[in-house]
Parts: C-alpha cells; sequence; structure tokens
C-alpha cells in the first residue's frame, strides 16, 4: 500500500474586518478633534466696573471699564451710575436715587456732612430717600427728617432701576403705607388717620394725624374697652385682663392708656413674642437690634412691665425735661417719641395704625 502525503491546504485571504476599519476611522477622527486648531468660544471675562447713564428715565448706555476711577470719569457730570461687577453693587451715583443702609449696625442720622451732630439713626435695611450721594457723606430723607449720612454705610441705587418703591395711599379716613425695606422693615401698614390733604397717592412722605396726638391726655376708652380690644383681635392673648392696669398708668403718670396698649400690642404681638413670654417685656425696652432678646430687660410679670415702662416713656420721652424729649407725640424721625425710641423709621405709624383701628384717635 502506497503512502498518502496529507498537505497543508493554502490559508485563506481575508479582506479587512470592518470592525477594525471602524476603529480606525474612529481613533483617526479623535486626533483630528484633539489637535485641530480650536475657535475661541469662551467670552472674555466682564470688565470690574461698569459705567451706565440715564436719560428720561432710562438707562441709554453701558460701557465697562478696567478701573473705578476711569468708569467714575466716564459718568462725569452727567445722570448716572457706577457698579461694580463682582457683586452687582453700586458704588458711585450723581444725582438722586435711593440708599440703603448696610448691616448689621444701625445707620446713624447728622445734621451736617462733618458728621458731627447725631440727630437720630434707622435700622440696618431701611432705604431712604438719596437726595445727593457724596463719596464721604450723602444727603438723604426719611420718615420727615432730612440729614446726613456717611456714605461708606450706605448703599447707592439708582431710581432708573428701581421697579419697587414705597408709597402712601389714602382710604377714606385711614393712610395705608407700602414701604419696601429689607430686615422684615417692609410691608403694607396702616399708618394713621389720613390728613385731609393728602393725595390718593405717593411716593413722598405724608404725616398722618395721629402722628400728632398728645400721648400726655388720657383716652376715652375705658379699662374694658381695652380688655375687648385685645381679645377680639388676639382670644389667646395673656394680655387680657391687663386693661386695668394701663388705666392706672395712665392715671399715675399721665401716659394715654390706649397708646400703651398699641405700644405693647406692636412690640409683643399681644403679650405672644419670645421675649415677651421669656422676659414680660411688652415694650422692647433695650431689645437691641443686634441682639434683642439677649438684651432685653428683664420683668416680674406683665402688669410689672407695664408699671415700670409706662413710668419709664412718661418721665423720659413725655415731659419736657426728660432725657429723650423731642415732643410728646408718636412722630417720625425727625420729632416726637420715634426719634430715639425705635430704629424702624416707620416704628410710630404702625402704633399710629392699632389706635386708629381701636378707635382711639
Amino acid at each position: 500500500m502506497s503512502k498518502r502525503t496529507i498537505r497543508p491546504t493554502r490559508p485563506v485571504r481575508k479582506s479587512g474586518s470592518w470592525k477594525g476599519i471602524l476603529f480606525f476611522f474612529l481613533f483617526g477622527m479623535l486626533l483630528f478633534v484633539l489637535f485641530r486648531d480650536k475657535p475661541k468660544t469662551i467670552l472674555p471675562p466682564a470688565s470690574p466696573y461698569i459705567a451706565e447713564l440715564y436719560r428720561d428715565g432710562k438707562v441709554i448706555e453701558e460701557k465697562e471699564f478696567d478701573s473705578f476711577d476711569q468708569a467714575k470719569a466716564f459718568v462725569g457730570q452727567q445722570r448716572g451710575a457706577v457698579q461694580r461687577t463682582t457683586d452687582e453693587r453700586y458704588l458711585y451715583l450723581t444725582g438722586s436715587g435711593i440708599g440703603i443702609a448696610d448691616a448689621p449696625e444701625t445707620l446713624n442720622i447728622y445734621a451736617d456732612r462733618t458728621l458731627k451732630k447725631r440727630l437720630t439713626y434707622v435700622a440696618p435695611g431701611s432705604r431712604l430717600s438719596l437726595l445727593t450721594y457724596g463719596e464721604q457723606a450723602s444727603r438723604i430723607e426719611i420718615a420727615g427728617l432730612t440729614g446726613y449720612v456717611d456714605s461708606e454705610r450706605l448703599t447707592p441705587y439708582p431710581l432708573e432701576r428701581s421697579s419697587n418703591r414705597s408709597y402712601y395711599e389714602t382710604r377714606g379716613d385711614r393712610l395705608l403705607h407700602y414701604i419696601v425695606a429689607d430686615a422684615g422693615l417692609g410691608g403694607l401698614i396702616t399708618a394713621g388717620q389720613a390728613p385731609s390733604s393728602a393725595p390718593e397717592r405717593t411716593t413722598t412722605y405724608v404725616e398722618s394725624k395721629t402722628l400728632t396726638k398728645n400721648l400726655r391726655q388720657p383716652t376715652d376708652l375705658t379699662a374694658k374697652q381695652l380688655d375687648a380690644y385685645i381679645k377680639k383681635n388676639a382670644p389667646d392673648s395673656p394680655l387680657i385682663g391687663t386693661g386695668k392696669t394701663f388705666k392706672q398708668v395712665e392715671r399715675d403718670h399721665k401716659v394715654n392708656a390706649a397708646y400703651l396698649l398699641a405700644h405693647a400690642i406692636h412690640e409683643s404681638n399681644y403679650g405672644r413674642s419670645e421675649i415677651a413670654r421669656d422676659k414680660f417685656n411688652l415694650f422692647g425696652v433695650n431689645a437691641t437690634d443686634i441682639a434683642p432678646g439677649q438684651n432685653a430687660t428683664a420683668y416680674t410679670s406683665f402688669e410689672d412691665s407695664i408699671r415700670k415702662t409706662g413710668k419709664f416713656i412718661a418721665r423720659d420721652y413725655l415731659a419736657e425735661d426728660g432725657k429723650y424729649y423731642r415732643g410728646a407725640f408718636l412722630g417720625n424721625k425727625a420729632r416726637g417719641m420715634n426719634v430715639f425710641y425705635a430704629s424702624d423709621p416707620y416704628w410710630s405709624e404702625k402704633i399710629a395704625g392699632i389706635l386708629l383701628k381701636m378707635n382711639a384717635v
């Protein structure tokens, strides 16, 4: 039998795999994307300052600058402002506008631009009418007072950039005040009895008739009527039954009992505030803006708070020789109790509104 030689067959030549082709195609595209010249798609950062020019209540031009002095020079004597782009804070303003009292401390208001004679103070977050902006001192108006403040404590804001402003509105015999402010100072309030000459609506200051009511005169409301008002508006109030104490203080110290009650209602929310619960403090005595709960004076009872605070107010605020006497009425930031009793520039209006609702005007 002859031997059979088995020879290996010739391998079959295969064409290139489609997977390989796809791999090299994608790899090539990747290299193209990585190494090609890229167009500049990232916008350059904004310049540190923007100068704005205004006319007829509108922004007519905006221009960026690398320095504050350049932006200020561009504005010149025109109506305009300079804004810092990092925090969108306005640093400079020509003409009138709005000034926001910076936190955290109260803002002092002075008699002139030397900033030496203090007239009063307002809470941080208050919005003042900015009459003239100056780099050291700015002339302002708020709650019936015109004075000067340290410009470093004030954020200027152009009217052209403000869409929401405070205003007064008359409805019947009531004067309403829509207050735009920060730190819980704003909102719509009844500001007291409207004067006969008050316009229907205005952004300028209006003094209600209630603000000039003599607080040395007794109220016609009886102790029972005072208690009835408390019960009607706050049935859970711990002040129900204190009407006789308010009337006793009225007799002893010649301070209007209805005013005292309205004051206590405003400051303590009918005796339900934290300070009232913890310290029986109904009138915010020594409750400073920085640490109200910690610094507030403590009393032994609500009656103790009414008696001692009534005596203190009659002596220091309503007596002509009193330490803080500026007139024996609620007033505003120019005269009356509100000059030194509270940092809220419209504290007196909020109490006046309660008196009007109490029918005690």
